[in-house]
């Protein structure tokens, strides 16, 4: 457990003091290139919502207006929207700059990802191409037909009512406070068209796992909450650490409908329907768990990650 307290105690020092968790972001993704691992990933999970989307809700591709909300560093799922729907999605960050130096990483990961056969017509892989020599990542995205928001507030989305297929996000609305979260899903509401779709991935994870799989994959839901915001209560680690019951009764709230609630299991690593999940391994034992925590859905206490796929009717 020494490496997961270790990057805790790094992340807090950044963390803690004026100016730090920009200099730690500045250092990380500019300097270091660590958002060259968010491109790897994002080339396993595009290929998978280009068949889970059309599959799950009925959803058309091509042609499809896509929303990318938290983009990230680097331009890759706007050129992967535009490879799948012929133009290049809308991407919306809260504070996270594009960086031209992922440009060409994008390009050429876009091109690599295994999307189902027939999806992506050759035309558009030859306009994607040139674009890895462009060294201006919001220039590339509007050439093909896409825009970029840096600086949005999540319940202020500079988007037209109605205007949206799909909006989707990966990973990151789990870092939001609860009340911003109802904020952004009720703009995402309004943004998105009649029968359009809402799809989002929360990690429900403690994000220390990642650095040392030693500690309990919901390890954070043992500290009550004083305790977790003294430790855990600024912009490098704070997670909501809301349950998936919680967070679908938020969706249902802002006046979406479910399509599926899909749960990442450990340790097999695959998303399973509700009546599947409770024979998998449970994040943290209940005895463990702060007394807020110790009624959560035994299918809760063994989800470390789920996917939210909603519809605006």
């Amino acid at each position: 457990m020494l490496r997961g307290v270790a990057k805790g105690a790094a992340l807090a020092a950044f963390g803690r003091v004026r100016g730090g968790p920009e200099l730690y972001r500045t250092l990380t993704r500019r300097h270091l290139g660590t958002a060259a691992s968010h491109v790897d990933k994002l080339q396993r999970v595009w290929p998978a919502h280009a068949r889970e989307w059309p599959r799950l809700s009925g959803l058309v591709l091509e042609g499809a207006r896509i929303w990318i909300h938290e983009a990230g560093a680097t331009p890759f799922s706007a050129f992967a929207a535009f490879l799948l729907t012929g133009r290049a999605g809308v991407l919306t960050n809260t504070w996270q700059p594009l960086l031209d130096r992922y440009v060409a990483r994008s390009v050429n990961g876009a091109l690599a990802a295994g999307f189902p056969e027939g999806a992506v017509p050759e035309e558009r892989r030859g306009r994607l191409e040139p674009l890895r020599w462009r060294r201006d990542a919001a220039g590339a995205i509007r050439e093909l037909g896409g825009a970029t928001h840096i600086g949005v507030e999540p319940g202020r989305i500079p988007l037209a009512s109605e205007s949206i297929d799909l909006c989707c996000t990966g990973g990151a609305l789990e870092h939001y406070r609860p009340e911003a979260l109802d904020e952004f899903l009720r703009e995402s509401h309004r943004i998105l068209r009649p029968g359009g779709i809402a799809s989002h991935v929360f990690d429900h994870r403690d994000h220390l796992y990642h650095a040392d799989k030693k500690l309990p994959f919901l390890a954070h839901l043992a500290l009550r909450d004083a305790a977790y915001e003294l430790a855990f209560g600024h912009p490098l680690a704070y997670h909501n650490r809301l349950t998936p019951e919680q967070v679908a009764r938020r969706f249902e709230r802002a006046g979406f409908e479910r399509i599926v609630l899909r749960r990442l299991t450990l340790p097999a690593k695959r998303f399973v329907p509700d009546d599947e999940v409770c024979v998998n391994r449970p994040g943290l034992s209940r005895r463990w768990l702060a007394p807020r925590f110790r009624d959560i859905s035994a299918a809760d206490l063994r989800t470390a990650a789920a996917h939210y796929l909603y519809r605006k009717v």
